[in-house]
């Protein structure tokens, strides 16, 4: 036990440390996007991902594509493109809905500048989190000049998005209709349906909007439309719908391998230099958003040698205690700062603007030798494929020509959808390795962060007022931990990978420090072993501890510890709450959020962090490849509290659930047992006074997970509840006493 506890004391103190290096850097950016003009902001791609319309909601992936097509930036500039990586039919029909409703929604949002652009966040206001709403105007707020106009707007809007969520469930329960016909009846066809996704389908890239004209075009006043549209802009941005093909036997890389289906669709239809992506659930909540990034992306002082602008995840629907610390105000507002004061923060998957030749694998221009600056040989096909009219792009983008938008005819979107979405074109290419996102773990967000970081490039943090993006987040205790565990498992993948930051190259380009940050980003979850230790054995020590004093050896003596012992452990116990409330002071973030976040880290540790653990042994050992479920994607739901947070009550029993539960089990018993041995225990009242106050510390951050289990009983103090649990608990130590006892006669 001593040497455990050695070791244990060394691990966290290296934890500690890989955690606290990177911080010693803070920097908060401001930007101004009214000091950038017009002419200079640039084309942009955004690019959405959705995979299941069953836990990805369509209505919610439509409502991501208005805020998108309704953002503060010029028509001409600006495309989004969808990934549909389950093939669904739905999915189309409902985004060609989508791009109708938006001929009115988008010219509504620029005639009365309304805040935020997603109409059911605008229609249907919720808390969206812990001291933040949504704006919707009122009359003292509005600063235009006809406030019954807008009135009167809205609710013409408003009923024509009510028609919309008609139609949206219309067609949803047609396609259940369709689903269950096709399991039925599985006769190979490319739209068969297996475990709710679609895994053989043909590739399809279909222009749902068409790019506009440069040249403004005004609505007209003739009282033919629902609105008076004859001041406004109406054109729209372009939308495209992008399905990449599947089939059985090949490997198709979840979400990298569809993000880079759409880089490489987008280079041939937009071509723009900087890219967008956000998830289905991440709609943008502040028009200006894209503005801001770019920005960041076109400032004088350190623009070049910039890949990507991280904004932080912001989300609502979350409960307003946010028990399982969704929200990561720790990470998002105090990592993620300090971090952009070495070589940037670290890409998390969702709310990112990225270069695209940072994308494609290139050296930023600092590193980049002159002698290449201009050498066309950068696109060769053994990197990028062998399809001329990517290559063209690939090599207009390297060049920073201006890109050749709006100039893509029929023919070329059907070889796109036939050539560049196609399952086998990455066949010995570099695609997933050193282009695009990375393959080979179920995190490419962290990977594909850590190669643009390693080759010299740096990253920047932009937090906006308001919040630039908002999302929905898991509330329920099952799916958070799934959540969780497939974080730490993709964390794992990366360390026993040619991305291993201990390892990989990058010598003189990356940061010492940014290369402590992903060290820590990748070995945490090693952490649950030790933790478990920890938690477990000082509760067998008191349990073991019989009422005749009999310890874990009669010729071994304990002593009570000493006071240079005690002034040791009270002054560790300072320095960590004063460096943790030093962090609290310079980033904002409240004590509440602080403590959520090490109640939940307890959580995650002792559950899902021990299986990451477990399942990538198996895959190094034996080979066993991992699955994950996909994170199901909840909405807010318009009621009363129990029904908004009806998912935070439900249990959902799981085997992530066994060793935390264990570990709460132990160590409420050993606080009984040591409450009954009293003072006749042999390791003297200090002793065991030190070991009750560990078990209540373990017990206060597993509290949560306490709440978790008993679900809609959390809801309020119900005696009975107590009762039992306090008999649960009498009986277990009686019976741990008994057999105790009765080993102690046989020797």
């Amino acid at each position: 036990m001593w040497a455990v506890s050695l070791a244990g004391e060394l691990w966290f103190a290296v934890m500690w440390v890989l955690d606290q290096l990177p911080k010693m850097y803070p920097v908060r950016r401001a930007v101004d996007v009214t000091a950038l003009e017009e002419s200079r902001l640039p084309t942009m791609d955004v690019l959405v991902t959705t995979a299941d319309p069953e836990k990805e909601p369509p209505l919610a992936t439509v409502n991501t594509v208005l805020s998108i097509l309704a953002a503060d930036y010029p028509a001409d500039k600006l495309t989004c493109y969808v990934s549909d990586d389950g093939g669904a039919v739905l999915m189309r029909e409902v985004l060609a809905e989508a791009s109708r409703f938006a001929q009115l929604w988008v010219p509504f949002c620029r005639k009365h500048g309304v805040e935020p652009r997603n109409p059911e966040a605008y229609f249907s206001p919720v808390d969206a989190g812990v001291g933040d709403k949504v704006r919707v105007a009122t009359r003292g707020a509005y600063k235009g000049t006809a406030w019954p106009e807008l009135a009167r707007d809205r609710r013409r809007v408003r009923r024509e998005y009510e028609e919309l969520r008609l139609r949206i469930d219309a067609l949803q329960a047609g396609d259940t209709r369709r689903r269950r016909w096709s399991r039925a009846d599985d006769n190979g066809r490319s739209s068969c349906w297996r475990h709710g996704t679609a895994d053989v389908h043909a590739g399809v890239v279909q222009v749902l909007i068409r790019p506009p004209i440069r040249t403004p075009q005004p609505g007209v006043a003739d009282g033919s439309e629902l609105l008076d549209l004859s001041s406004v802009d109406v054109r729209l941005p372009a939308l495209v719908y992008v399905c990449r093909q599947k089939r059985r036997g090949r490997a198709h890389h979840g979400k990298a391998g569809a993000m880079n289906a759409l880089l490489r669709a987008s280079a041939v239809l937009s071509n723009a230099p900087f890219v967008l992506n956000l998830d289905c659930d991440h709609y943008v909540n502040n028009s200006q958003a894209l503005r801001a990034g770019a920005c960041v992306m076109l400032d004088d002082r350190s623009a070049e040698d910039v890949a990507f602008v991280q904004f932080p995840q912001r989300f609502d629907g979350v409960d307003p205690g946010d028990r399982y610390s969704n929200h990561n105000r720790v990470f998002f507002d105090c990592t993620e700062l300090g971090l952009d004061g070495l070589q940037g923060p670290i890409y998390v998957g969702t709310g990112c603007l990225f270069r695209r030749v940072a994308l494609y694998g290139a050296d930023p221009p600092r590193w980049r030798p002159a002698a290449t600056m201009g050498n066309d040989g950068v696109a060769e096909p053994c990197m990028f494929g062998d399809l001329a009219p990517f290559l063209n792009s690939v090599r207009a983008a390297f060049h920073q020509q201006p890109e050749r938008c709006n100039t893509v005819t029929e023919d070329a979107v059907a070889e796109a959808a036939a050539a560049l979405v196609s399952c086998g074109y990455e066949d010995g290419t570099a695609w997933g390795r050193d282009v695009g996102w990375i393959y080979g773990t179920v995190t490419e967000d962290v990977a594909t962060g850590f190669r643009m970081h390693r080759r010299g490039w740096r990253s920047a943090y932009c937090a906006t007022a308001p919040d630039a993006f908002r999302g929905t987040a898991p509330i329920n205790l099952t799916d958070r931990l799934h959540q969780v565990l497939r974080w730490a498992t993709g964390s794992l993948e990366i360390f026993f990978s040619r991305n291993n930051a201990l390892l990989s190259g990058g010598s003189g380009r990356l940061h010492p420090l940014q290369r402590v940050a992903y060290l820590n980003t990748t070995v945490y979850p090693f952490t649950s072993v030790v933790l478990l230790l920890y938690c477990l054995l000082p509760a067998i020590s008191l349990l073991v501890t019989g009422r005749d004093g009999a310890a874990f050896s009669r010729d071994r003596i304990l002593l009570p510890p000493s006071a240079t012992y005690m002034g040791f452990l009270t002054a560790l116990m300072l320095t960590l709450a004063m460096v943790a409330v030093l962090e609290v002071r310079w980033s904002g973030i409240t004590l509440r959020e602080w403590w959520r976040n090490e109640q939940f880290w307890m959580v995650s540790a002792t559950s899902a962090y021990l299986a990451a653990v477990a399942q990538v042994a198996l895959k190094i050992a034996a080979g066993k490849q991992i699955s994950f479920k996909l994170t199901s994607k909840q909405t807010a739901v318009a009621g009363g509290k129990s029904n908004r947070y009806a998912e935070l009550y439900a249990v959902r029993w799981t085997v992530l659930m066994v060793p935390p539960a264990l570990v709460l089990a132990m160590n409420v018993a050993s606080m009984v047992a040591a409450t009954e041995a009293g003072p006749s225990m042999n390791k003297g009242p200090a002793a065991t006074a030190l070991g009750v106050v560990f078990n209540v510390w373990v017990v206060a951050h597993l509290w949560p997970f306490v709440l978790g289990l008993m679900g809609r009983w959390s809801m309020t103090w119900s005696p009975l509840l107590l009762l039992v649990a306090f008999c649960t608990v009498r009986l277990l130590c009686f019976v741990l006493q008994y057999h105790t006892k009765s080993n102690s006669v046989v020797l």
